[in-house]
């Protein structure tokens, strides 16, 4: 017997921006409108959401995404995502490898999580209580964001 394992979406998140991408696009040839991009806040948030279900409901949100959709781009408040059964605490953190790989871990989700809401990196490093300097290069580190500003 062939068995095989397809992980889910919460698993495979490396992904999802193309996942993203193909699905923006097949939904505005269905709806016949103007192919809208995916702003860097959108990214962050398809990124830190815990995906309880599977690449369906990716393409799901993203179909009436770009419904909602009146500009050129996709933005947070464009998205459908239910906070049901959001993980908590250390829930999917893997506890693996050092304690700086795990802070590392936990400060990427903060910065994915945050950074929608606050979307610049002085906004960010207010709300944080620290400098600038230190979430543009934290921002950086993690591959999230516009370190230019």
């Amino acid at each position: 017997m062939l068995s095989v394992h397809i992980p889910p979406l919460r698993e495979c998140l490396d992904g999802i921006v193309e996942l993203a991408t193909h699905f923006v696009d097949r939904a505005a040839r269905q709806i016949g409108c103007r192919l809208p991009g995916l702003s860097p806040a959108v990214v962050a948030r398809l990124v830190s959401y815990h995906w309880p279900g599977n690449v369906r409901q990716l393409e799901n949100v993203l179909f009436q995404a770009v419904s909602l959709c009146e500009g050129d781009e996709l933005l947070p408040q464009h998205l459908r995502l239910p906070d049901v059964g959001q993980a908590t605490g250390l829930a999917g953190v893997d506890l693996d490898g050092s304690l700086n790989d795990i802070l590392g871990e936990v400060e990427r989700r903060v910065l994915t999580k945050l950074y929608p809401e606050f979307p610049s990196s002085r906004l960010l490093a207010r709300r944080l209580g620290v400098s600038h300097t230190t979430i543009a290069n934290k921002l950086k580190k993690h591959g999230l964001g516009n370190e230019a500003e």
